[in-house]
């Protein structure tokens, strides 16, 4: 009864559209299940369980993270040390490459196939409005087993994807550890003794540069196994400069030891007759200037006092720069020049009086040759272990810089309880309508 008025309400709603030969098929394919409820409600329960399995094998299939970038320039996208950051080098072939290496499919599969099995997308949706965008600083990251990987799980391969990532982006965004390479060939012994010295002396100034930086970031940081700290490193880089190589420039300098005597001398004497040019071209512009400002009508002064507001808009005279503050401005930086100009050229007279007082003395030069590679050793040294000590540093804290964190599913969503429940629903659906038109045929059938 209840499927009768059903039909009768459906019916009077739309009388134009189906015909009473359709209305009666319809209310026996209504019939036919009505009779058959036990076998739909167990096919049913029947669908239902096999599309949970097959979601829930599917999902065993996949595995995903949310990878979070935790260092102050995500938020403008850009990476540690400020390069434009790029999620998808997770897909690298360098990545795949560490990845293949890992999990010891190597000969098993490509890079760019294992590639395919990796998908990236932001947990937020960039595209905020027409006009601004939003930098996403977390990812999903899912990995998908295409059936390559051997008797490895999704699970093993993201979390052996996330390892090799995460090294990756230390080695190539963590800190740029270039200065710290020392090579032997940096020293060239067919130069002058004393262009040999200003080298040692500049590669000293950079490590010790560089060292202060690091202290600066962490005074604390120190090696656990030696107790080596940055500061005791920056203390090493001072006294080499301070003692070692101020020792081998005055050894060098007071006996006059040079490869070329002749070139070194005429050297000295071109650079000491240019800096007297330069020095003159100063003191004449300082002089000029100095000269400007005693001309300087003092009288106009009261010209560039103007009136002003202060923040409680009271009235002020206010006294603004005239030419004259420029001009001495001026003055002071030609003067500035100038003393420059003449420590250098006094300098310079020394080391070529010096090298003419000297005599040509193989046993110095020796012993200047020995001084010098001492001094390399340890600079190599001390770069060695400011970089061991730094790459501990960095890579404490770059563990930091990404974050990994378990997308935690649900078991409705494991087993895709919706999509289960909906497929169901669809399956049964599909077998009515095969039923009503099975049943309209035959009717159709019987009428002819």
């Amino acid at each position: 009864m209840k499927e009768e008025n059903s039909l009768k309400i459906v019916r009077e709603a739309l009388p134009s559209v189906v015909p009473d030969k359709g209305w009666r098929s319809l209310k026996r394919a209504f019939e036919v299940l009505r009779k058959r409820m036990m076998l739909i409600t167990v096919c049913f329960l029947t669908l239902f369980l096999g599309f949970c399995c097959f979601f829930y094998y599917r999902n065993l299939l996949t595995a995903s993270t949310i990878l979070s970038l935790d260092y102050e320039e995500a938020s403008i996208g850009l990476t540690p040390n400020r390069t434009r950051f790029n999620i998808f080098e997770i897909q690298s072939a360098e990545v795949m490459e560490r990845l293949i290496d890992y999990a010891g499919l190597g000969g098993r599969i490509s890079p760019d196939e294992l590639s395919k099995c990796i998908r990236v997308q932001p947990t937020h949706n960039q595209n905020v409005s027409s006009t601004v965008y939003y930098i996403s600083t977390s990812y999903v990251v899912s990995f998908t087993d295409n059936g390559a990987i051997g008797g490895r799980t999704a699970e093993d391969m993201l979390a052996l994807l996330c390892r090799a990532y995460r090294e990756y982006f230390v080695e190539h965004y963590g800190f740029n550890h270039s200065i710290l390479s020392f090579d032997i060939d940096d020293l060239k012994f067919n130069d002058e003794y004393l262009m040999t010295v200003d080298l040692l002396e500049l590669k000293c100034t950079q490590l010790q540069n560089y060292v202060k930086l690091c202290r600066q970031n962490s005074k604390n940081f120190q090696d656990p196994n030696t107790g080596v700290t940055f500061s005791s490193l920056e203390q090493q880089a001072k006294n080499l400069a301070a003692y070692d190589i101020a020792t081998l420039r005055s050894y060098v300098i007071e006996n006059g030891i040079a490869n070329d005597r002749a070139e070194l001398g005429g050297m000295l004497d071109y650079k000491i007759r240019m800096d007297r040019l330069n020095y003159d071209k100063l003191m004449a512009a300082y002089d000029e200037d100095s000269r400007g400002i005693e001309l300087y009508d003092a009288a106009m002064s009261a010209v560039v006092m103007i009136p002003t507001q202060d923040t409680s808009m009271n009235y002020y005279m206010s006294r603004t720069k005239t030419g004259m503050d420029n001009m001495a401005i001026h003055a002071n930086q030609q003067l500035g020049g100038a003393m420059e100009r003449m420590e250098q050229i006094r300098y310079n007279t020394y080391l070529a009086e010096k090298l003419e007082a000297s005599t040509s003395d193989s046993a110095a030069a020796e012993r200047a040759d020995a001084m010098i590679l001492e001094i390399e050793r340890t600079l190599q040294k001390l770069a060695s272990d400011i970089q061991t000590l730094d790459s501990m540093y960095t890579s404490t804290k770059a563990r930091n810089y990404l974050g990994f964190t378990a997308d935690n599913v649900s078991a409705a969503d494991r087993i895709g309880l919706i999509p289960s429940f909906v497929c169901s629903v669809m399956a049964i659906f599909a077998a009515y309508f095969f039923v009503f038109l099975g049943v309209f045929l035959s009717d159709k059938e019987k009428e002819v």
